[in-house]
């Protein structure tokens, strides 16, 4: 049984930000004005919409244990990049070339690469945030980069709790819970709910669930953009979804997913035993 407003099943319209970009520009939100030393190399600097500084109090909204499981290696600087008009709602398709877009909003703000992971066996993932057109005003492009980077962030705790064996977290409460089932419970709580953003939106299929028939779905991929969109929410205070008064509020209507989200960042990773 689900509740809320229905979602787009399978659409492109997640992968479009116009209707976020307007309510960025027309809303009152805030942003956290924390400053930190960010220890991971930057590249490109000067395509990105923040300072290094602002990354690093991006990066230290999240709890001591879940930045010591992040697994982020460095942050790329990145052109102007877009949703290329022929990707669908299972296998979204990027471009630099603004004339091929899905529409001049269908932006891709930031990504995550985990080569350096597939290349050494070694989990790492470098962070790529991408330059924001200038037509859109400088709060709105700040407010995606900063949305995009925490997302990102989130990719690189919760890529290894799927995809790492006997990766194992000590939750808050004591309860030692593998990785992968961690994922799963929170899945299983998302599902009773719509989707936390209209981006999130694209990966639900039937009945709201983390499932398809579509050739290209990828269900972990599915639920880790959705328990990413969840994350940034949770450290930000807000997610775009269509209704201004739960995207300013987020876990209204979800208050056991962000008590699973806090606990889940606090947890600990248990050490092997050697």
């Amino acid at each position: 049984m689900t509740t809320g407003e229905p979602t787009e099943k399978y659409e492109t319209s997640g992968l479009d930000m116009g209707a976020t970009i307007e309510w960025y520009r027309n809303s009152d939100i805030e942003l956290p004005r924390d400053h930190a030393n960010l220890e991971n190399p930057i590249e490109n600097g000067d395509l990105i919409e923040l300072t290094e500084a602002e990354l690093g109090g991006l990066f230290f909204l999240f709890p001591e244990n879940a930045r010591r499981r992040s697994i982020l290696r460095k942050i790329v600087g990145r052109s102007a990049t877009y949703f290329d008009r022929d990707s669908t709602g299972d296998k979204p398709i990027t471009t630099n070339d603004a004339k091929r877009a899905l529409s001049p909003t269908a932006i891709v703000p930031s990504h995550i690469d985990y080569t350096p992971w597939t290349e050494s066996g070694t989990p790492a993932a470098d962070i790529f945030l991408c330059q924001i057109p200038e037509d859109i005003p400088e709060k709105v492009r700040r407010i995606i980069i900063s949305e995009g980077f925490v997302h990102e962030v989130g990719h690189s705790i919760v890529q290894p709790a799927i995809f790492v064996e006997e990766y194992n977290l000590r939750f808050p409460d004591g309860r030692i819970v593998s990785g992968f089932d961690a994922i799963l419970q929170f899945a299983e709580m998302a599902e009773n709910h719509s989707p936390i953003s209209r981006y999130a939106s694209t990966y639900r299929g039937e009945n709201n669930k983390f499932e398809s028939d579509q050739p290209g779905y990828n269900v972990n991929t599915a639920i880790s953009e959705e328990m990413c969109e969840t994350i940034a929410a949770y450290l930000l205070g807000f997610a775009y979804c269509g209704i201004d008064e739960r995207s300013k509020n987020p876990f209204a209507d979800r208050p056991e997913i962000k008590d699973f989200i806090r606990d889940f960042l606090n947890a600990e990773l248990v050490k092997k035993q050697t």
